[in-house]
């Protein structure tokens, strides 16, 4: 064990000691683990526990947090099967909209548990439990004490979609002596640009074994896109195709008082304008109703719409559910990404543009730089930088519809030139898997 993983023991031994007992009473509150709660302490349903008397009993274990994570983890997963159909496969996910999409997508054809808390003895427990022949992390899913042991115990591990910003770089070089150990033990570390690679590099992975291959988020997408999704959800919603529609996707706080404002501009002009707007964490809509009322403004909760019987009445839809948001991207004119007006680091401009939407967004998206330097030269991302530019340049899409479609379909064109990066990395992951060696 090196200086800074004890160090990073220690600190999380204490925070461990005095957080745990509130992690149980807001899991009571909220209800938000469940049952399930033991399995961030390292504990599995037995029925789970690989069978030793097979040849391939040692799994590959694949873990990815977010939702946009878990969709691309997915389609890794079925790509993998379909290069190493005989070993088995796990997926990890942290939060319970995480897990909710992998059993969603993938089904019972794999086990979808909850990944380990970061604290020594619930990832002992957890490793022991599965022993994987390999670990394939998503992005940056760096946690030390799970990769500490899983190396120890054997495991190969794997990074995929690898990714860093700028901010992040300068946040990780502070404790490089943490990072560079744990980098060193990965055999392969797939990332999607030459940024990446130079701060991976920087921060201590061997240089022979990082890759650039791309964004495999980008890879799917436009596939997800069916028309069949944007016809059932615009009857729901009772939106025509004909109607402008701005969706505003995971907004955060301060930007949906400068998205009424801004709506209530364009209204003036465009009297049939609705506006959806689905705020990052739904436990924000009763301030955002707030909002709405304090100003005025008539507004259905999409769940209420969602209830049998229920129709639309208002202009505005506040999203007060999860798990919907790309579909209702499908329905738009024009998109706003959120997290972008305010120092947020953005939000994923990418699934809007898979459905072939302009999408505009502020100054701040260092967290989705390549996203956004992709879609700008691709011409169907529009940068904003402030309220005033976000209506000049939202009147003038809705103006000129023509102009707004061409460049949202140029968008959409750009990400069907990366299909197949999923189906590459399942091919250098099998590589690496089966001779059980550095590629």
């Amino acid at each position: 064990m090196t200086v800074g993983l004890f160090c990073y023991n220690l600190i999380t031994g204490i925070l461990f000691l005095f957080g745990f007992p509130f992690l149980i009473l807001y899991n009571l509150a909220q209800g938000k683990y469940s049952d399930r709660l033991v399995e961030r302490l390292g504990r599995y349903p037995q029925h789970l526990r690989p069978d030793e008397t097979l040849p391939n009993w040692r799994p590959l274990w694949i873990h990815a947090v977010s939702v946009g994570e878990v969709k691309a983890a997915a389609a890794l997963t079925q790509r993998i099967k379909e290069q190493l159909p005989e070993i088995p496969i796990l997926l990890s996910t942290t939060t319970p909209t995480g897990r909710e999409t992998a059993e969603k997508l993938l089904g019972n054809e794999i086990p979808v548990i909850y990944y380990p808390l970061d604290f020594h003895p619930c990832v002992k427990r957890a490793l022991r439990f599965f022993r994987p022949r390999a670990i394939i992390v998503l992005e940056t899913e760096l946690w030390p004490n799970f990769l500490y042991q899983a190396n120890k115990l054997g495991s190969r591990l794997i990074l995929v979609n690898g990714r860093i910003s700028d901010r992040s770089f300068r946040r990780y070089s502070k404790i490089r002596w943490l990072f560079r150990p744990l980098l060193e033990a990965f055999r392969l570390l797939l990332v999607r640009g030459e940024d990446d690679a130079r701060f991976f590099r920087a921060l201590g992975a061997r240089p022979d074994d990082v890759r650039i291959l791309g964004n495999i988020k980008y890879d799917g997408l436009v596939n997800q896109a069916q028309e069949s999704l944007k016809i059932r959800f615009g009857a729901k919603l009772n939106i025509s195709a004909s109607g402008p529609v701005i969706v505003a996707g995971s907004t955060r706080g301060g930007e949906e008082e400068i998205l009424l404002s801004v709506y209530k501009g364009l209204r003036v002009q465009f009297r049939e304008l609705i506006l959806i707007v689905a705020p990052r964490h739904i436990n924000r809509c009763p301030e955002i109703e707030t909002l709405l009322q304090r100003q005025g403004i008539g507004y259905d909760l999409y769940s209420r719409i969602n209830q049998a019987g229920q129709k639309r009445t208002e202009a505005v839809i506040l999203v007060d559910r999860i798990g919907d948001l790309f579909a209702l991207y499908s329905l738009a004119t024009l998109v706003f990404c959120g997290a972008s007006l305010v120092p947020k680091g953005g939000q994923n401009i990418l699934e809007p543009a898979a459905w072939g939407k302009p999408v505009f967004y502020g100054p701040h998206m260092e967290d989705f730089t390549e996203a956004r330097l992709f879609l700008e030269k691709a011409g169907a991302g529009i940068p904003v930088a402030d309220e005033i530019e976000l209506t000049d340049r939202m009147h003038y899409f809705l103006e000129n519809p023509e102009e707004a479609i061409s460049r949202g379909e140029a968008g959409r064109e750009a990400l069907k030139s990366q299909v197949g990066l999923t189906g590459k990395a399942a091919e250098i992951i099998a590589e690496v898997i089966k001779k059980g060696k550095r590629p």
